[in-house]
Formats: structure tokens, sequence, C-alpha cells
């Protein structure tokens, strides 16, 4: 017996209905005993559910929702790496001169500036991955420094690059982060 699709307003998923339970496209769902999205009708699963203030929205609501607090292109998050390289190879050139315990200390701020940064030559635009961005363009910095000091480029405490490629990393990323989660 085949299965017609199910059609709700506001959705581009497929539905089926089979023993009084409503499944989506999605693989994994346990069914639709009833609850659905509070913005467009749709019917969602506890596992497809988001929780807000008002009610329960499904996740492709909440994606298109996030969408709104986004701005950046595709031009911008060029920026946004050549940027974070750029000043992270300075910083993370600069900490690795230092002794550990100096390290540990200057590594935090040092991400906050290479995020300040970021932010400031972006103008500010918030993008869906800017953090990654960030978070690789530090890692390829930091990968540059391990190559410069491997060939005899540049003499560099090791451990001091180790402890601001986490904490300084770790601090710059964690500043793009939207608290909106799906």
């Amino acid at each position: 017996m085949e299965q017609k699709p199910l059609v709700f307003e506001g959705s581009k998923r497929e539905f089926y209905e089979q023993d009084g339970k409503i499944y989506c496209d999605r693989r994994g769902c346990p069914g639709s005993e009833g609850l659905r999205d509070h913005r467009n009708g749709v019917p969602i699963c506890s596992k497809c559910a988001v929780r807000t203030a008002v009610g329960y929205i499904s996740k492709d609501t909440a994606r298109e929702h996030q969408n709104l607090f986004f701005n950046a292109t595709p031009g911008d998050y060029l920026i946004t790496g050549i940027t974070a390289f750029v000043v992270s190879l300075f910083a993370g050139f600069f900490i690795a001169q230092l002794f550990l315990f100096l390290a540990l200390l200057i590594s935090a701020p040092a991400g906050g500036v290479v995020s300040e940064m970021v932010a400031r030559v972006s103008r500010r635009k918030r993008g869906r991955y800017t953090g990654q961005v960030v978070g690789a363009a530090m890692a390829l910095s930091v990968l540059v420094l391990l190559l410069a000091w491997f060939i005899g480029f540049a003499r560099l405490n090791f451990i001091s690059l180790g402890i601001y490629a986490f904490v300084a990393i770790s601090v710059a990323v964690s500043r793009f982060q939207l608290g909106l989660r799906i």
C-alpha cells in the first residue's frame, strides 16, 4: 500500500501517517502524537521539538528564525579568516616566546583581542559559521608557527604555543557563538 505524503502549509518536509501517528522524513523520528508547531501548525515529534517561551516549534522554524540574526556574506567570511590568521600569527609568536605561567595569563586576553579585531574588521557582521572560520584560521596560524619552529626559522616555547592554541582559540570562538540552540 503506497502512502501519499501529507502536505502542511509552512513546511518544506514530507509527512506520512501510519498507525495514527504522523511521521516526518527525518531518520529516527518517533512520530507526532498531537504535538504541533505553534507558529504554523506543522506536526512535530518530541525529538524534533524546540522549546520556546510561548510553546514548541519545529527545528526548521527555529532555523528560519535564527537566519534573521545573520547578515554576513561569503566575502565577510574571507575577511574574517584572513584577519584572524594574521592577528593570531603575531599573538601566537609573541606568546610562544614567554614562560608557561605568563603564556597562561596572556592567552585568554589574546584570544579576546583576536575576536575583537575580527569583529571590527568585519563591521560587526554576524554569520552562522563565523566562529568556525575564526577557529580554523587561528589553528592554521598555530600550525604555521609549528612549521617555522620545526624547520628552525623561529625559536619558540612549544608548551607555551600549545597553551595559546587551546586557550586563545577557545576564547575567540566562544565570542561568536549565538545563544540559540537547535
